[in-house]
């Protein structure tokens, strides 16, 4: 009994240490980017600690005031359908795709969308999906 008792716990920890390997994030969720109040982010939006895992990831991506996120649960496991969500929350707050970038590295896909407000500000949208996480920034131009 106390070996199965051990396993349990060796996987505990190892489940709940996979989850958290491309952002450390807050235990608050987060409802809207503080960069622009105007977006609305999808239910299962957590905010990140710190944007420089995606800086080391995206490297031109270094111009841009950044904020993190990552989606956690169920969420997280709907990559496209959550994906959609968010550009959907960035087109509901004036932000359009104006090209889309994508490229798999290390079995990470990251994906870069460069965006365009209303009067034609550059943004962009970083999204990095493997296995089951999703993490993904959002920044304007400084």
């Amino acid at each position: 009994m106390g070996k199965l008792r051990l396993w349990l716990l060796v996987l505990l920890a190892l489940g709940t240490g996979l989850a958290q390997t491309l952002v450390e994030v807050t235990a608050v969720a987060a409802l809207s980017a503080s960069l622009d109040p105007a977006v609305r982010l999808p239910s299962g939006t957590y905010k990140a600690r710190s944007p420089e895992p995606l800086l080391a990831r995206f490297p031109e991506a270094k111009g841009y005031a950044l904020e993190a996120f990552a989606a956690k649960g169920i969420a997280a496991r709907l990559h496209a359908t959550f994906v959609q969500q968010v550009l959907t929350a960035f087109a509901a707050a004036g932000y359009f795709v104006e090209a889309q970038e994508e490229r798999v590295v290390d079995g990470e896909v990251r994906t870069k969308y460069v965006l365009k407000d209303s009067l034609g500000r550059p943004a962009l949208l970083l999204v990095v999906r493997k296995g089951d996480e999703l993490v993904y920034g959002f920044g304007k131009r400084k």
